[in-house]
């Protein structure tokens, strides 16, 4: 490669969380990279920003698997400034004057009064069959939670609660999601692990379970974006914000660089870390099995109402999370100044409510307050400022029918990163995993000694 200013050890495109843990790992590799974003801003949904003393990440998170997870290898290896975490203590479900821990072990369950005893009775029936069968042939965890549910005969309440459950693990309903996306968010499963291995830890989690390895970052998500950026070693890193990348270029079916709206760059080691979906708008010739397969991943859109509070509330005074299911504009609740009061001004509270995005913006942010004012009635009078955000959280959502692409794509020497490539876990935890992966054929293929 000749010797100029645009020529590049690596270039990334994009500048969410996955992009930026792929620099952090290249640069740590002695590369010269180029990281390319088509906004204002990096870190994609991994970013807080501040209004009238409010600091509001981007949608609420809840990072997964911090004592042996993939976020967890990433910073003991590559990172050289560490986040914090707070730990979440408990994810509740709130129903009308109820409000109580998810379940998780079968103790919990049967003290569970938000489901009816026979449902409490059904749930059991139906997790301990899953855990059995999927031992002896885990295809069974293949199918949507639905159809393995239907045979016993649930509450109409108690399906609107699994289908909310289904709606927050996956991004869509219990008729789409796979059995073993539930069983694996609830923590029965590890995603990472051959199902038909874990027989006995399985059960044991049924007797014996909890939220230990999952917090919440101190400064907002940014945090873990700032942590990461500061990680990177000195004159490694050149961001380009604000660009557009127009197409690859490609020769032989090699990547060669790319085309922005701006300028030509070169590199024989490209990471994609945009919607693969759009994968077919930046390479011309893709083999049509390979592009069917992008353009049939779906997304979900989700709509965050961030309420700043005048006062704290009393009803929203934990350490966790919570879900309200019992209404046609359901809600996942993080009050998300407990765990860190530096969020909010002093003596003041903020609080995110997430949903799915199904109809107008604007009217859903109207039904998802009315929700929140029927759970919280006293509410409205506290509200000092409403901050509304409309996302895609995970870049594709994990369904029947749907697989995700290979790190490796068809292109030699072009990757692909992102929580649209790897279907384990959710956000930064699911991106971790992409990074992971992609860097395995990185090394695999010669780019990393």
């Amino acid at each position: 490669m000749l010797e100029n200013k645009n020529n590049y050890d690596a270039i990334i495109v994009g500048a969410g969380i996955s992009g930026i843990l792929s620099a952090l790992i290249l640069s740590k590799n002695n590369k010269k990279l180029l990281v390319i974003e088509k906004d204002k801003n990096i870190g994609g949904n991994c970013r807080t920003y501040e209004i009238d003393g409010y600091h509001f990440d981007t949608g609420p998170h809840s990072i997964t698997g911090l004592k042996n997870g993939p976020l967890r290898h990433l910073i003991d290896n590559y990172f050289s400034s560490t986040p914090s975490f707070v730990p979440i203590k408990t994810y509740y479900v709130r129903h009308q004057n109820k409000f109580q821990q998810i379940p998780l072990t079968l103790s919990q369950l049967s003290r569970f009064s938000i489901f009816s005893k026979k449902d409490r009775i059904y749930y059991s029936l139906s997790v301990l069959d899953a855990i059995i069968n999927s031992s002896i042939n885990k295809s069974v965890l293949e199918k949507d939670v639905y159809s393995y549910i239907k045979k016993y005969k649930f509450s109409n309440e108690s399906i609107k609660f699994i289908d909310v459950l289904s709606y927050f693990l996956s991004g869509k309903s219990m008729k789409e999601t796979p059995t073993w996306r539930i069983l694996g968010g609830s923590g029965y499963i590890d995603e990472n692990e051959d199902t038909s291995k874990q027989y006995i830890k399985k059960l044991i989690k049924l007797l014996k379970h909890d939220y230990s390895s999952q917090g919440y970052p101190l400064g907002g998500i940014q945090s873990i974006t700032s942590s990461a950026i500061d990680s990177i070693p000195e004159n490694k890193v050149t961001f380009k914000t604000g660009e557009k990348v127009l197409n690859f270029i490609i020769k032989n079916k090699q990547i060669k660089g790319v085309k922005t709206d701006k300028d030509i760059y070169h590199s024989n080691l490209v990471i994609y870390s945009g919607f693969v979906k759009d994968l077919p708008d930046l390479i011309s010739n893709l083999e049509a099995p390979y592009k069917n397969n992008l353009q049939n991943i779906k997304q979900t859109k989700s709509l965050t109402l961030w309420l700043g509070l005048k006062k704290k509330i009393p009803e929203l005074n934990y350490n966790g999370t919570e879900i309200y299911f019992n209404s046609d504009t359901p809600y996942w609740a993080m009050p998300v100044s407990n765990f860190d009061a530096n969020l909010a001004p002093k003596n003041k509270q903020l609080v995110g409510f997430t949903t799915i995005l199904k109809k107008d913006r604007e009217k859903q942010i109207e039904d998802l307050k009315q929700t929140i004012f029927k759970v919280f009635p006293n509410i409205k009078n506290d509200i000092e400022i409403e901050h509304s955000q409309v996302t895609i959280p995970e870049k594709a959502a994990v369904t029947i029918g749907i697989k995700f692409p290979s790190p490796k794509s068809p292109i030699s020497g072009l990757y692909l990163v992102g929580t649209d490539t790897d279907m384990r876990s959710m956000g930064i935890t699911r991106a971790s995993y992409s990074v992971i992966e992609a860097l395995k054929f990185i090394k695999k293929d010669g780019f990393l000694i």
